[in-house]
């Protein structure tokens, strides 16, 4: 296994892509190729000093496991004039997207997938057939716009992380075990002992038997 880490940053993701901490920590952007890589000395240095929501993941893991998707925003919103018979295109399904990324046609399998390389490429005279829900596209225009992402449902942490040679830092294991309390905390206003209630915004009485004043109605 090499020696290269990615900064993950959950909290960037875009859609189901996972974003990444840019090279020269410029901003965090979902396409891997953009990315920052770590040494294990560097990417345990930065894991040290995590938010709960930052994770360096194994660069080899991720690569492995890259998927190509299309933002959009780079590409066409209506189908494209069929000015060459030559031409191969490829069909997205219209205003549906995973964060940014469009769902590409494939009709082998009767589906729509942002894996670009799922997507079937039509020539010329199936192409300007194909349902209006689709926009279609040529492929070379596709093509040029894609970029590389890492789907964070297929993280799995003890290969990834642990396994690659990371030690999870002491305060992030702490934050892990917390668990958040849906009880709301009051004083009291006449004997000052601690009430607990599930109603967060007026108190409604203390739940000590000795403090008659206050005393809760059960």
């Amino acid at each position: 296994m090499k020696n290269r880490f990615y900064l993950a940053c959950f909290r960037d993701n875009v859609g189901t892509s996972v974003s990444f901490q840019c090279k020269e920590f410029r901003g965090y952007h979902t396409n891997i190729d953009k990315a920052h890589v770590c040494t294990l000395e560097e990417a345990q240095y930065h894991y040290n000093h995590a938010r709960e929501y930052d994770l360096p993941i194994s660069a080899d893991h991720v690569d492995a496991l890259a998927v190509w998707k299309v933002d959009h925003q780079y590409i066409p919103s209506t189908t494209q004039p069929f000015t060459d018979i030559h031409n191969t295109y490829v069909a997205f399904e219209k205003g549906v997207w995973d964060g940014n990324d469009v769902y590409w046609l494939n009709i082998d399998k009767c589906n729509t997938s942002t894996d670009f390389d799922e997507a079937s490429v039509f020539g010329y005279p199936i192409a300007k057939k194909l349902d209006p829900k689709y926009v279609v596209i040529p492929f070379s225009m596709a093509d040029q716009a894609k970029r590389r992402t890492f789907d964070f449902r297929k993280l799995n942490k003890r290969k990834m992380v642990q396994g690659a040679g990371l030690k999870t830092p002491e305060h992030l294991k702490k934050a892990s075990r917390r668990k958040s309390n849906p009880m709301t905390r009051f004083n009291c206003p006449s004997c000052g002992k601690i009430s607990w209630q599930e109603y967060p915004y007026d108190f409604e009485g203390c739940k000590d038997v000795y403090c008659d004043e206050w005393r809760a109605t059960s």
